[in-house]
């Protein structure tokens, strides 16, 4: 497993646009039925944001078998967001859930309104923890897990077809990273939706506040999480906090964000300023998230599954998962029936 250390004086504490560019990092499963997309394991990045934001990954392609069984966590949360993939048709008819017609082969396919492609069942990740929390989250719903003194759990898929989705750590403060594990689970009709006044720019809200929406979930560390969604030609400018640490990540379409121009799976790190201005000037919509949080301004070390303080209390985070612990009480007689 990979470690690190950083401490609060290699963060940055600006916030908004700064053109640093983190290319994707395809890394191919062991299991042939998984890929992932880990684009957050850049220890350049890392110094920039991982004051209160630690990383993102992206499965790209995972159907089963595949899937992330029995793990433990410390130390830290898991928002993980099922994604839409969105029409983009000649007509841009701006509807969720398209394949393209390209994969009419597929046996999920369901026509689409448009006539110009095809729905395709996304299917579904099932989360389930030696705490007692189960839950099945399907495209855009939204699970917030927060690990905090220990938790053991899984995440598999629980249908056919391909899944696509985001997963992003969120660093716990040094006086919660002890507190006792906690369970939120957030619908896609349930998130928070703004729109822009032209009806441009539409925005899913999963934390924080855009465009006039303002979501639900409690966030222990104080975190902006809204996924964007731009027409053609619009344009957006969307304030940050001043002081926060905060990146764009791309999943599909080009835009310019300042005076930077990113494509799909690339992200870019935000620099000081009052928040984020950007255009779609290309034909296709653009749908990137904007992720911020405020800086908490104690050292991280992190070692696998555990985000912790010190290494000190990374060693003691291992000893607790193996002897059952701390924490970890559970660890050995539970099991998923994943």
């Amino acid at each position: 497993m990979s470690s690190a250390t950083w401490t609060p004086s290699s963060c940055s504490t600006s916030s908004q646009v700064l053109p640093l560019y983190l290319r994707p990092d395809f890394q191919p499963s062991a299991n042939p039925h998984a890929r992932i997309i880990r684009t957050f394991l850049l220890a350049r990045l890392w110094l920039l944001v991982v004051c209160a934001l630690t990383s993102l990954s992206i499965g790209v392609a995972v159907s089963k078998p595949a899937g992330f069984p029995d793990h433990p966590h410390r130390g830290f949360e898991t928002v993980t967001y099922m994604l839409e993939v969105r029409c983009v048709c000649s007509t841009q008819c701006f509807a969720p859930l398209l394949f393209c017609s390209t994969h009419a082969s597929c046996s999920l396919k369901r026509p689409h309104p448009c006539g110009s492609g095809y729905w395709l069942l996304q299917g579904a990740f099932t989360h389930q923890d030696f705490a007692g929390h189960k839950g099945t989250i399907k495209t855009g719903d939204v699970q917030w897990m927060t690990a905090g003194r220990g938790i053991v759990h899984s995440e598999m898929p629980a249908g056919d077809g391909v899944h696509k989705g985001l997963q992003l750590w969120i660093n716990l403060s040094s006086k919660d990273k002890m507190i006792e594990p906690r369970y939120q689970e957030l619908e896609s009709k349930d998130i928070s939706r703004g729109e822009s006044e032209d009806g441009g720019v539409e925005a899913r809200v999963i934390a924080g506040e855009a465009l006039g929406a303002a979501s639900p979930v409690y966030t222990r560390t104080p975190t902006m999480y809204v996924d964007f969604t731009m027409r053609p030609g619009s344009r957006l400018h969307q304030p940050v906090p001043e002081g926060w640490n905060a990146f764009v990540y791309v999943v599909d379409g080009e835009g310019v964000f300042g005076r930077e121009t990113a494509t799909a799976h690339y992200c870019l790190v935000l620099g000081p300023g009052d928040g984020v201005s950007v255009w779609n000037r290309s034909t296709r919509p653009l749908r990137f998230v904007l992720v911020a949080g405020q800086p908490l301004g104690e050292p991280v070390v992190q070692h696998g599954p555990f985000v912790m303080n010190s290494r000190a209390q990374i060693q003691k985070a291992m000893e607790d998962y193996y002897y059952g612990k701390n924490g970890f009480e559970r660890a050995g007689q539970w099991s998923s029936s994943a």
